[in-house]
């Protein structure tokens, strides 16, 4: 099954919404699809996982990549409305640090002002930075000119 995402501005943000499962059968379309919504050079992305039925370990890692492809050219990425069982993975993998999670699209679209919803329920503010992590700060350097992602 190829990766069918939707994807919708609201404003400069892409809210990119993936349907169905994701495996390794079908992860290297949906890192395609993700990387051009990145390519249009939004503020922001969220990933929105409501209506993904399922999304295991390779899919989390491609979207993960493009987090770090896209902090790299100054677009933030974050994912609203994980089940359960992605959020522990996340936790598991440590792949919340780069892919900060929120309940739903309106808590992710507020960012830095909101809650993140880390894996097992637990709140943590992320405060001034997106990129402050559980009390480490990950600096971002702007770069000279707009590297190819």
């Amino acid at each position: 099954m190829d990766a069918v995402v939707d994807v919708r501005r609201a404003g400069g943000v892409a809210v990119a919404v993936p349907h169905g499962d994701y495996d390794l059968g079908n992860v290297a379309a949906l890192h395609a699809e993700l990387l051009e919504v990145l390519r249009a050079r939004p503020t922001g992305i969220v990933i929105d996982l409501g209506e993904a039925g399922f999304c295991d370990l390779t899919a989390l890692r491609a979207m993960a990549n493009i987090a770090r492809r896209a902090a790299a050219v100054g677009v933030w990425v974050r994912v609203a409305g994980p089940t359960p069982m992605v959020r522990r993975m996340l936790e598991i993998t440590g792949l919340y640090a780069c892919l900060p999670t929120y309940a739903d699209v309106e808590l992710a679209l507020r960012g830095t002002r909101g809650r993140a919803v880390l894996p097992a329920g637990r709140m943590h503010h992320s405060g001034e930075s997106d990129t402050r992590v559980s009390g480490r700060t990950t600096p971002l350097h702007a770069a000279a000119s707009r590297p190819e992602v």
